[in-house]
């Protein structure tokens, strides 16, 4: 598929400046295609660049994951991942949502030990038992 003029003309005037326009279409086609071969070249080596980043950065990220996960070994025997140490704490959540102890100790309690001592207030204090 080769382009016309006008077709080179509108694809050139979208992201080029006057001077860099003029200068382009007054280019032999050889040429064009060369700088255009260029542009493409600067394109893949910063898209190689990028890629190249992002596989260090992979890599210093599974570094710092297993350096991380070494230092939980030493400090704690459970050997868990990430999924794994999210599942324990919402079990211990889930846990402590309704703990009967606890239950037992702020709700009930305070109630029976305030009836005891009610109770021998009222004996201390010249009450009979039925």
């Amino acid at each position: 598929m080769t382009l016309n003029k006008k077709e080179l003309e509108n694809l050139v005037a979208m992201e080029m400046d006057e001077e860099a326009k003029i200068t382009f279409l007054s280019m032999v086609r050889e040429e064009q295609l060369l700088a255009i071969m260029g542009m493409q070249a600067y394109i893949r080596s910063d898209l190689a660049n990028v890629k190249k980043k992002q596989f260090d950065f992979e890599n210093e990220l599974r570094q710092y994951r297993i350096q991380r996960e070494r230092r939980e070994d030493k400090e704690n025997n459970d050997v868990m991942n990430t999924t794994q140490k999210i599942v324990k704490a919402i079990s211990e959540a889930k846990a402590s949502e309704f703990n009967f102890w606890l239950w037992f100790r702020d709700k009930v309690l305070p109630g029976i030990i305030s009836l005891i001592t009610l109770g021998i207030l009222y004996l201390v204090f010249g009450g009979k038992l039925p």
